[in-house]
């Protein structure tokens, strides 16, 4: 059981009670209107996204080694970055010292002159 403080529409706090699942998502027993799961599912990945990063690791760029938990990429020397994201490539053309946003599963080797890159992780 979850609680969770809301403004109700007077202004004053008060708490809500809801079921999660074991995955931390609310449960559909919770008794909440869909607008008000939606709320706060949107409020809990707006979180997660702001949530600063707990590690650094070096990246060397590859095809097929696979990343982990990473929130955003620092790149210390700029050329172009090529990234997969849940199975598209996206390729960003970036200077020295830029931070990209991008919750990348995969540097490719393929596409990117980039170099010292370091990836942000939760």
């Amino acid at each position: 059981m979850s609680t969770l403080k809301v403004y109700d529409a007077t202004g004053v706090q008060r708490p809500i009670s809801a079921e999660t699942n074991g995955d931390g998502a609310l449960s559909p027993r919770h008794g909440l209107s869909d607008e008000a799961t939606a709320l706060i599912e949107a409020i809990r990945t707006a979180a997660e996204i702001i949530t600063p990063a707990r590690q650094h690791a070096a990246v060397t760029p590859s095809d097929d080694n696979a990343l982990v938990g990473v929130q955003s990429l620092y790149v210390g020397f700029g050329g172009a970055v090529a990234v997969e994201l849940s199975g598209v490539t996206a390729i960003y053309h970036c200077q020295s010292g830029t931070l990209l946003p991008v919750a990348a599963h995969k540097v490719l080797a393929t596409g990117t002159t980039a170099s010292e890159i370091v990836a942000l992780v939760k």
